[in-house]
């Protein structure tokens, strides 16, 4: 593809032609900030933070859907366009709830008198993003200290029936969730509803979380940029039972929690390590800890041998490891249920192990939908996100540290062969339209590394002798 050359900030550069003016501007290193884009999807241009002068145009470009042509001469960061940016962000918080706006431990709004250090230990403010929360970094950057229209008083009930905990009183209806939900998931169980400052983001008809079509992939709570949606949490009873005396304790720990619990550390890539978190979990006061390799290890192991049978007996294979996955494709294709082969996770493949010896085990991992299948199964007890494992280390002053590490016991599991390949080998969720196809021995497999990778496969013309779905 050609390059076109523009000029942003002063800074002549030449850039790949179709590029949106935020590409560009994230490709040279320029910030322009967002709320509700997502790279992997076409953009809404509805939240209006990452608008941008463009000379010549009568009015401000949306920088996520407006593309570069050859000679443009962007202006990202003027006084208009700041002023642009914190009007947008007080209305924002007009209709929000600002306990966090408003510190009730300094009894202060102005930002500057704001540390977001403390915000990560103090809980004054009941929100789980406090301190991490995109909506309050940028009205921090945009000092909005004052906010100038009258303030919403949102009382709106929370949705607690479910391990997805949905809180509308601090949705800034990006959307965010929405599509994951629907365009990459295709579970269809988010969507906008109402008009105006009134529509309102939930499951269809109203329902509860519980009752609704979630099959508790926990995308969603990824995406979210505020406390609008999240996954229950427990701090204080992890952090309970792990000093409790006469309670044995186990962790198992994930590698793919490091990278989000970096960025939310504000750590640099690669700076924090299993054994660090390993040392941090012994702090606290857990007996055991164990890496998610060696469940996943005994995982595979499992999955082949049940593949090898089922195999022999018919084909296609619908395979999964994943409890969110099992129930998109019970309540979606259930006429295809004797190709289906749920294979057990890490999960629960620790769970199982250790159950007996431990009081209380604990998984520490991506959101995922692992906090739905501890929830929903039983097989740990409490599930961690990196958010909140942040939380309890910062809280206890047990964070990730190069002089305090700890080695990760061994599970003494069944070890897999290999045989499959790449088929069985561990794959990541990702918000891709097209899933993986190739041929392994004769076998004409697929992997879907999301929910609407899935059902496209399964119900287009294309066969496959083996379908692996993630969720």
């Amino acid at each position: 593809m050609a390059n076109v050359n523009i000029i942003m900030d002063g800074k002549a550069m030449s850039v790949p032609s179709g590029s949106t003016i935020l590409a560009a501007a994230r490709e040279n290193g320029i910030h322009i900030p967002t709320l509700c884009f997502l790279k992997e999807l076409d953009p809404h241009a509805s939240c209006r933070m990452c608008v941008v002068e463009v000379e010549g145009a009568r009015t401000f470009q949306h920088a996520c859907a407006a593309k570069v042509r050859e000679g443009m001469v962007i202006r990202t960061d003027t006084e208009a366009v700041r002023a642009s940016r914190k009007l947008t962000l007080q209305l924002l918080l007009s209709n929000h709830a600002v306990d966090c706006h408003h510190c009730l431990r300094i009894g202060s709004s102005k930002c500057d008198d704001l540390d977001p250090r403390f915000c990560e230990w103090c809980f004054f403010c009941d929100c789980v993003k406090d301190g991490f929360c995109d909506l309050q970094a940028l009205a921090r950057e945009y000092k909005v200290d004052v906010l100038p229209f009258e303030q919403k008083h949102n009382t709106l009930p929370i949705d607690e029936s479910s391990v997805i905990v949905r809180n509308p009183n601090k949705c800034i209806k990006c959307k965010r969730c929405v599509d994951v939900c629907g365009k990459v998931q295709t579970v269809h169980n988010l969507a906008a509803s109402g008009r105006g400052c009134e529509v309102t983001v939930g499951p269809a008809f109203g329902k509860a979380m519980c009752d609704s079509e979630c099959v508790g992939c926990g995308r969603c709570v990824e995406v979210c940029p505020t406390g609008a949606i999240f996954a229950r949490e427990h701090k204080d009873e992890l952090v309970y039972y792990a000093h409790r005396d006469g309670v044995k304790t186990a962790a198992m720990i994930s590698a793919d929690l490091l990278p989000e619990l970096e960025r939310v550390m504000k750590r640099e890539s690669g700076s924090v390590t299993l054994a660090e978190i390993a040392g941090a979990l012994k702090k606290i006061g857990v007996d055991a800890v164990y890496a998610e390799a060696e469940a996943e290890e005994a995982a595979r192991a499992q999955a082949e041998a049940l593949l090898d049978e089922k195999l022999k007996a018919s084909k296609p294979v619908i395979l999964t490891q994943s409890f969110a996955a099992k129930a998109f494709l019970e309540k979606t294709f259930l006429d295809r249920k004797d190709s289906f082969l749920f294979c057990d996770s890490a999960l629960a493949v620790f769970g199982a192990e250790k159950r007996e010896s431990f009081d209380q085990l604990f998984a520490f991992g991506p959101v995922g939908g692992d906090a739905m299948e501890c929830e929903k199964t039983g097989c740990v007890d409490i599930a961690v996100n990196p958010r909140e494992l942040a939380r309890i280390m910062i809280r206890t002053g047990s964070e990730p540290n190069p002089k305090r590490t700890a080695v990760c016991e061994s599970l003494d599991l069944p070890k897999a062969s290999g045989k499959y390949g790449k088929l069985l080998d561990k794959a990541v969720w990702n918000m891709d339209k097209e899933p993986e196809c190739f041929e392994l021995d004769g076998l004409k497999c697929v992997i879907c590394r999301n929910l609407g990778q899935a059902r496209r496969a399964l119900t287009g013309e294309e066969s496959f002798d083996v379908i692996r779905v993630i969720a």
